[in-house]
């Protein structure tokens, strides 16, 4: 295209208007790039990456003044000593993910952040050295922050946890945790966290915590996490070795999470109501896969699919308040009875066991090595249907106690194949007492309705 007199004597005199800027002064506002606007260079206030000297000084007076000008600090790659650092109020440090290193100078917290309304942390490594910690003690501890985001960072070798939260709410998204010797994170009388999307491994004891110190309604959500790799260095028979585990906590979702090899439990709810655990895939544990224990009310266990325990689900403790639950649309495969972690006594070899006002229906449940799905225990049995299930290669296909002398339950419309030791049968702890009663009904098992099932 060729250009006309008149648009260069345009051009020129555009260009002859703009104002002069020196070269030196040009190559820095390059370099400087969007940073500039973004936010304030931690190196101004004289972080230097891989100094052996402790520089938490220098980093809470870079942090200061960044919260003064509500700007995020943005601390360059390297590798940098710090401990108990205390976030202020606004707090934002950007690093560069992978990179940007905080290395606990003292064993105990990187990172503090206590009675303020908002912080952020994103692109962070932050490394405990296996340093041992106190019980709970966090490389990033926080009490009572209204909206605390953490995203993109990386927590490795806590001595003890990776992230412990109390009173804490916001959004813990996008992390990864490894080699924690306590768990990764633990957070107490949550204000309703989001915890998304974040990988956790190798860790001694559990993966994620969410407790209250009484029962109360939480409101948290977990969902989308990668949980492998959970021990029980702890020992006991519950409180370790559980990829999630909920204590007193009400009002959680559970969603969508995948769970490997944990050495109890994939997820625990021990006395939280309702509380939903949907949609969940786990393989290999040590014990019960699912479990809702003791004081709970209104739990609903669906479209989750397990494979490779000892037990599928356990929804349990009538004697403690328990009850009120849907087991509904869930896969258990290769249910089978064995010694748990610390255990002395096989156990399991039972797809589901629930107890009381519980409906256990369209579920497929096969290799189940004792029963498919059990109907209470002892005289905990009140109020339960087991309907529309598919139950192959197990023991006893449905066992119900009939220990109770008043019975309210119904077993209809399952599909029953390969149940060696009958497809529907009565039992008093644990010990059958009757014989098929798919085929011939029994005066013992009174209350107890048997009706349009399938079995072959």
């Amino acid at each position: 295209m060729e250009l006309s007199r008149r648009g260069l004597l345009i051009a020129g005199a555009c260009a002859a208007a703009l104002p002069c800027m020196p070269a030196a002064a040009q190559s820095r506002s390059a370099a400087s790039g969007p940073l500039g606007h973004l936010g304030l260079d931690a190196g101004r206030f004289g972080l230097r990456p891989g100094a052996a000297e402790d520089q938490s000084l220098r980093l809470q007076a870079a942090l200061a003044e960044a919260a003064k000008r509500n700007a995020p600090l943005i601390v360059p790659p390297g590798r940098y000593r710090i401990g108990g650092v205390a976030l202020p109020d606004g707090a934002q440090i950007a690093g560069v993910a992978g990179e940007t290193r905080f290395v606990t100078a003292q064993g105990g917290p990187a990172l503090t952040a206590r009675n303020i309304a908002r912080a952020s942390l994103s692109g962070l490594v932050l490394d405990g050295l296996d340093i041992p910690s106190p019980q709970r003690g966090g490389l990033v501890a926080a009490e009572n922050v209204a909206a605390l985001s953490v995203s993109s960072c990386a927590f490795a070798k806590a001595g003890s946890v990776g992230l412990v939260l109390e009173r804490c709410g916001g959004r813990i998204t996008g992390n990864h945790f490894a080699a924690m010797r306590e768990s990764a994170l633990f957070s107490l009388d949550s204000l309703g966290l989001a915890i998304d999307q974040n990988a956790v491994e190798d860790c001694g004891n559990n993966g994620i915590q969410i407790w209250r110190s009484q029962p109360g309604d939480d409101r948290s959500t977990v969902r989308g996490n990668r949980v492998s790799r959970i021990r029980a260095d702890g020992g006991g028979d519950g409180p370790n070795g559980n990829g999630i585990s909920l204590y007193r906590a009400g009002g959680v979702i559970i969603e969508g999470n995948q769970l490997r090899d944990c050495a109890m439990t994939f997820i625990r709810n021990n006395s939280g109501s309702g509380v939903q655990i949907l949609g969940n895939q786990g393989r290999r544990c040590g014990e019960v896969a699912l479990y809702s224990e003791f004081a709970f009310e209104g739990a609903i266990i669906a479209n989750n699919l397990v494979e490779d325990c000892a037990q599928g689900a356990n929804i349990t403790n009538l004697d403690h308040g328990g009850r009120l639950a849907v087991f509904a649309n869930n896969i258990i495969r290769n249910a089978r009875r064995g010694i748990a972690p610390n255990g002395k006594e096989p156990i399991g070899g039972i797809g589901v066991h629930v107890e009381a006002e519980a409906a256990v229906t369209g579920n497929v449940i096969e290799n189940a090595s004792d029963i498919g799905i059990s109907l209470g225990w002892s005289w905990g049995m009140r109020n339960l249907v087991a309907t529309g299930n598919v139950i192959r290669k197990t023991g006893i296909g449905i066992a119900i106690s009939l220990v109770p002398k008043e019975r309210n339950a119904l077993i209809a419309n399952n599909l029953i194949d390969e149940a060696r030791n009958g497809a529907v049968v009565g039992t008093e702890y644990g010990k059958p007492v009757t014989g098929d009663l798919a085929k011939i009904p029994d005066a013992r098992a009174a209350g107890v309705r048997v009706e349009g099932n399938a079995v072959r």
